[in-house]
């Protein structure tokens, strides 16, 4: 069980590594390849499904106690995970600022959806 946190932490920080290559590119120029930022998302993402889903499993086949060993790797992988979810949303404001100031004023305001809308959503989902 811990070779399959160590291998999800592994991912997380690809994750966060990424994150923080398109933060600097933001930062300075704001001009990325975004279908190549993109595809690279969707592959670690889909990675990262992929773990969770086989520790889910290796977890409810084999009830290993939760030594200090698992805790500290665990941890770690979290709290990468939860840096890398902080640096994504800066980046996801630093895309909508040159966005914004790229675009020709031509500007479409999406509403907020309801909250049955986004129940809805979500009973989609799961």
């Amino acid at each position: 069980m811990v070779d399959l946190i160590c291998s999800h932490s592994l991912l997380c920080e690809e994750v966060y590594n990424l994150l923080i290559e398109e933060n600097r590119v933001l930062r300075g120029s704001g001009s990325m390849e975004a279908w190549e930022v993109l595809e690279k998302k969707r592959l670690l993402l889909r990675a990262l499904e992929d773990s969770l889903s086989t520790m889910r499993q290796a977890s409810s086949v084999t009830k290993a106690p939760k030594t200090p060993a698992l805790k500290a790797v665990a941890n770690k992988a979290q709290r990468v995970l939860l840096k890398a979810m902080l640096l994504d949303k800066e980046n996801e404001q630093l895309l909508l600022k040159h966005a914004l100031s790229s675009s020709s004023g031509d500007l479409q305001i999406i509403p907020k959806p309801t909250a049955r809308q986004v129940r809805k959503r979500y009973e989609t989902q799961n």
